[in-house]
């Protein structure tokens, strides 16, 4: 069995704002984690920028350079002591997304600068965590759960963006909103696989908050309690959301209590 010592939550997209915050909260609560990172020192910036000490980053966070296409490199995140008894990452965390960027259309003038960065991301952590069961048999008795950070706009069972904002959502984001809609599709599948084996995941959650403002540092925020939460048949619907009180939310909410009672739902958080 996999023991205490051995548990840790890995990180995809942790220098982004939501996925920075969550992690940050992570190890102040003297977790383990890993993170993969195209640029560690940006990363190891950014938590020591929030009082992360050196010495914990240390000992409580292992860091692969690499980005979400190499997949050896995402297996390092998932994995750890390969040479002695391998051990798969409890929970995964994944706020991965690109960067907005302005093109020369009147029916989508937002996409990003790349269009397809959470599916890709999203089918490339499920093949890795393929080929980690087949090649290391046990891990598959302690699948880990999956967070994914989604957005509001994208539900096709109940409209959960404020009418105001609904152009901006479902014309002028419809491109970068098909790349998460996507990626919950993906999930939302192999969950759905009729046998466990084939399901990849103990659980999986999305997350959709409304139009993110602020940024990673966990004392801009609101906080994780004042904000709205709603599931998708009965959305809570909000203007905006701070990235660091998403982050928070995931922390309390899933990673210390290890997300079970939200297994199968599409969360939207507004403040």
């Amino acid at each position: 069995m996999t023991s205490a010592s051995s548990q840790f939550i890995a990180f995809f997209g942790a220098t982004g704002g939501c996925t920075n915050a969550c992690l940050v909260h992570t190890l102040n609560a003297g977790l383990n984690a890993t993170a993969l990172a195209r640029t560690p020192s940006k990363l190891t910036d950014m938590l020591l920028a929030q009082g992360i000490s050196q010495a914990t980053i240390d000992s409580q966070l292992t860091v692969i350079k690499g980005d979400i296409a190499d997949l050896a490199a995402i297996k390092s995140v998932l994995l750890s002591n390969k040479d002695s008894g391998a051990a798969i990452a409890l929970q995964i965390i994944s706020g991965i997304g690109g960067t907005p960027k302005m093109q020369w259309s009147l029916k989508t003038p937002v996409t990003i600068d790349n269009p397809e960065i959470c599916a890709t991301a999203t089918k490339n952590i499920m093949q890795a965590l393929r080929e980690i069961y087949a090649e290391y048999p046990s891990t598959a008795q302690y699948k880990p759960s999956i967070t994914v950070i989604s957005t509001t706009g994208v539900s096709d069972v109940r409209e959960d963006v404020p009418f105001a904002f609904r152009f901006l959502y479902h014309v002028t984001l419809a491109d970068p909103h098909k790349d998460k809609k996507e990626m919950e599709g993906l999930i939302t599948e192999n969950m759905a696989e009729p046998t466990e084996s084939t399901r990849l995941f103990r659980g999986a959650i999305v997350v959709r908050p409304s139009l993110l403002t602020g940024d990673q540092r966990v004392k801009g925020g609101k906080g994780w309690q004042k904000l709205k939460v709603g599931q998708e048949n009965k959305p809570a619907i909000g203007y905006t959301v701070h990235r660091a009180d998403v982050g928070q939310w995931i922390f309390e909410q899933v990673i210390k209590t290890g997300g079970e009672s939200q297994f199968g739902q599409k969360i939207t958080l507004s403040n």
